[in-house]
């Protein structure tokens, strides 16, 4: 029973940095990428069915588009490959990192957002997290959000099941994510302990 429940609760409590490069992905986005599938899943994550659409993986690649864009194989094979879902969420993260720029969402970076009694400094890693709404078009969460001057209570910035695209700006900001964006504002959080004694 114990062990059952144990598995219950871990069911989607994401991969950890050190499963993340070991499945292929850059040392320098795995904690990025591990704080994205705290809030998405694990390797083997299958979502409930909303409005249609199950979602799969660590970063819930979903069957109402992202699935098929990024994946050429079936929904078990994709769960049964860490690597093939490294290898997608990579792609889809430089197409989001394309449309920011190109949507000038970028111009977010350094802004403060609060949500729920929380602040952050906008960064790239943020956005990127943000963009696990889709930042694709003007209709986008994102954009919507932008162009109501940060307004985390604005229409068209939650999702389906009310998730406010505010909450992925805040509990993403601050990462590395050099991987994708060719640059880096944030911190790699796994660095080595210093040697006992040292300065």
């Amino acid at each position: 029973g114990l062990s059952l429940g144990l598995v219950a609760m871990t069911a989607f409590a994401g991969e950890s940095a050190v499963a993340m490069i070991n499945a292929g992905m850059p040392a320098e986005c795995a904690e990025y990428a591990a704080n994205v599938s705290s809030s998405e899943g694990n390797f083997g994550s299958t979502s409930p069915v909303v409005n249609g659409t199950t979602c799969y993986g660590a970063f819930q690649f979903c069957d109402s588009g992202t699935l098929q864009s990024y994946w050429g194989g079936s929904a078990s094979e994709f769960l049964a490959s860490p690597s093939a879902q490294i290898s997608a969420w990579i792609k889809l993260q430089k197409n989001e990192w394309a449309s920011v720029q190109r949507l000038g969402m970028s111009g977010l970076v350094g802004q403060q957002v609060c949500y729920q009694g929380t602040c952050a400094t906008i960064t790239q890693s943020s956005i990127l997290k943000a963009c696990q709404f889709g930042c694709q078009g003007t209709r986008s969460k994102l954009y919507q959000l932008m162009q109501s001057g940060l307004d985390c209570t604005a229409p068209g910035t939650t999702d389906g099941a009310g998730t406010s695209v505010c909450k992925y700006l805040v509990s993403g900001a601050g990462y590395n994510v050099g991987c994708i964006t060719n640059s880096n504002d944030g911190v790699d959080c796994a660095v080595a302990d210093k040697a006992p004694g040292a300065e």
